[in-house]
């Protein structure tokens, strides 16, 4: 359960740079990732999987706009909090607290936290799919 709680914080980090830049922070993660991933596994399932556009319905694709919308903010607040954190102790402590923060607001959606960060890392390698997310964020953001 650790794992999925630090992987959420992963991507939360990856998307606080924004969408539009989010395959290009990702990118530059990718070389640790795939080699932690090569040691752990074996080579078949060094690949990260992912989804398609169409393997992600309507219904969970608000659910991950509003997921990601709350997870971008817990990081905000966290990042915050962290500038006037003085120890390590304290920070593990802020981190820890966020990570447990994040996996609530993506299940609180009816997400798992394992789906949230293969829809995340699925936006970019399809363009449809990260397309799609935009604009529902972007339908989200405007008052009814």
């Amino acid at each position: 359960m650790t794992n999925a709680y630090i992987r959420a914080l992963m991507c939360a980090g990856i998307l606080t740079v924004g969408l539009p830049q989010i395959g290009q922070a990702q990118a530059q993660q990718e070389p640790s990732n795939q080699q932690q991933s090569a040691q752990q596994a074996p080579p078949a399932a060094a690949a990260p999987e992912t989804v398609t556009s169409a393997d992600v319905g309507d219904q969970e694709l608000e659910q991950f706009a509003k997921s990601i919308q709350e997870v971008i903010q817990i990081q905000q607040d966290t990042n915050k909090q962290l500038e006037s954190v003085q120890d390590s102790a304290g920070v593990a402590k802020v981190k820890q607290e966020a990570n447990q923060k994040m996996a609530a607001a993506v299940e609180g959606h009816g997400l798992k936290v394992e789906r949230f960060n293969l829809i995340a890392r699925s936006m970019n390698q399809d363009a449809t799919l990260k397309q799609r997310v935009q604009q529902k964020i972007q339908e989200l953001r405007q008052p009814a």
